[in-house]
């Protein structure tokens, strides 16, 4: 999942703020760090899946600038090899490094541009700007809020600024990024730009061909990959693809309850027929009851 933080000012109770950031902990728990800006923090909870090694970690820098972002940027090996041929030099195997070559070819205009879900923030080291931005649909989280001078922070959860903003916390807008002191639209998914006429074979060989697509994009990944099977049809779906795509048996993971548990049975038929390497987690009544405060934390 990782975790981003970002305070645009450094006149605040530090201790505070670190108690704050370190709240969602849980949400990156491979390395940490909190750094200092020319004018404010970023900081990191990673949990690493593309570029495994500590070169993965960040902030990523590059000519001064800095990106903190939880995310995944699709597609991202063709650009970054347009780039190597551009002269841009690359330190890890992560899909995020290529956020600060991007700013530094395209600026803002990058985000429209990115295959992607993801929630960041940039500081501009020449301008002293801190730019954030969230995906079109908002599937990556991202919250800010106001110190008592004025200054925006933006973190992963509410409960990071919890304590530290003064006022209302609010959720970042999806398709829109920041900068001095404004929000841009850069993309409005419920925008028509025009109307669809085509018959049902074809929608549904469109529909078809982009599950594919979006399943296997999502295949690139330094770490294991595993699949949530609830025997449903959208997971049902999505595993068999996978396998597919794959070429071998994958890791899928079915979680139901000590009785009557349905999805299990369902799980563990679209499991033997997919033929993947099947785990069942269960879970009884009591487990739930004990568990529901730390989950909804």
């Amino acid at each position: 999942m990782c975790s981003i933080f970002c305070c645009t000012s450094k006149r605040l109770d530090k201790e505070v703020m670190r108690r704050c950031f370190y709240k969602t902990v849980s949400r990156g728990p491979d390395m940490t760090t909190l750094e200092e800006t020319d004018s404010g923090f970023m900081g990191f909870h990673r949990l690493a899946i593309m570029g495994l090694n500590a070169e993965g970690m960040q902030p990523f820098w590059m000519d001064g600038n800095r990106v903190v972002c939880n995310g995944e940027i699709y597609g991202f090996r063709p650009i970054k090899s347009k780039l190597e041929e551009k002269g841009y030099v690359f330190h890890s195997d992560s899909d995020c490094e290529i956020l600060l070559p991007l700013y530094a070819e395209y600026g803002t205009d990058m985000f429209a541009m990115l295959d992607a879900e993801f929630a960041l923030v940039i500081y501009d080291g020449a301008t002293g700007e801190y730019i954030a931005a969230r995906d079109p649909i908002g599937i990556r989280p991202l919250y800010y809020g106001y110190l008592s001078d004025g200054a925006i922070v933006f973190a992963s959860e509410p409960k990071n600024l919890v304590g530290l903003v003064s006022g209302e916390v609010k959720p970042f807008p999806p398709g829109h990024y920041y900068r001095a002191g404004e929000f841009h639209c850069y993309c409005d998914i419920a925008a028509v730009k025009q109307y669809c006429y085509d018959g049902m074979d074809e929608i549904c060989k469109n529909i078809r061909e982009k599950l594919i697509a979006g399943v296997e994009k999502r295949l690139d990944s330094d770490a294991p990959v595993g699949f949530l099977l609830s025997g449903g049809l959208d997971s049902s779906l999505v595993c068999s693809i996978g396998s597919r795509v794959l070429g071998r048996p994958i890791r899928t993971f079915a979680i139901g309850m000590d009785k009557d548990a349905i999805d299990l049975k369902y799980a563990r038929e679209v499991a033997d027929y997919i033929g993947s390497e099947h785990s069942e987690v269960y879970m009884t009544r009591e487990d739930v009851l004990s568990a529901l405060e730390e989950v909804i934390a």
